[in-house]
């Protein structure tokens, strides 16, 4: 019975040791890159609304910067002066943490304040995406224009490289409940 306890032990331990890891291999869906400074991403939302969200993350400087961009496509059932439909993007830093996958949850909606922040390696970020054009609010009458849902990425920002730095994203990031 001793043996047994202390096969079952050290086995414990070993499993243990093999799945411990400190290079924050994620074990999810990803995209990665290499960011110079000026370099960015432009990523596009999916949504089936009257406009998609569009937005741009990249480093410039020493910070991790997004900007919202206007989509001037066509628009389900807008009326015809209606041609630019923004995205607003508001980014919130998480800190270190040593992948992608330990981004688990949202901040809340009051840490969103800016567009930008300093760029850290090893640290995890969220960034937050929502239609501007506040459709269903001037056009009452239109039921079917409708501004995309809010979305959210995340990104982790590896390693430094030079003048920029290896990152993962994931877009869109939806925390499990």
């Amino acid at each position: 019975m001793k043996k047994f306890n202390f096969f079952a032990i050290a086995m414990a331990a070993l499993m243990t040791l093999g799945l411990t890891s400190c290079k924050g291999d994620d074990d999810i869906p990803y995209k990665g890159t290499v960011l110079h400074n000026g370099e960015t991403v432009t990523i596009y939302g999916d949504e089936l609304a009257s406009y998609q969200l569009r937005f741009t993350f990249g480093i410039d400087g020493s910070n991790i910067v997004t900007t919202g961009l206007n989509d001037s496509a066509d628009l389900n059932n807008a009326p015809n002066f209606f041609t630019n439909c923004g995205t607003g993007v508001a980014i919130v830093d998480m800190g270190k943490i040593n992948g992608l996958n330990k981004i688990e949850e949202l901040p809340s909606d009051s840490e969103f304040k800016e567009a930008s922040a300093p760029a850290a390696e090893k640290h995890g970020y969220v960034i937050k995406a929502w239609g501007k054009a506040n459709l269903q609010g001037s056009y009452p009458e239109n039921p079917n224009l409708k501004d995309p849902e809010t979305k959210y990425a995340r990104i982790w920002l590896e390693e430094a490289d030079g003048d920029g730095y290896k990152l993962r994203y994931q877009f869109p990031f939806v925390p499990e409940e």
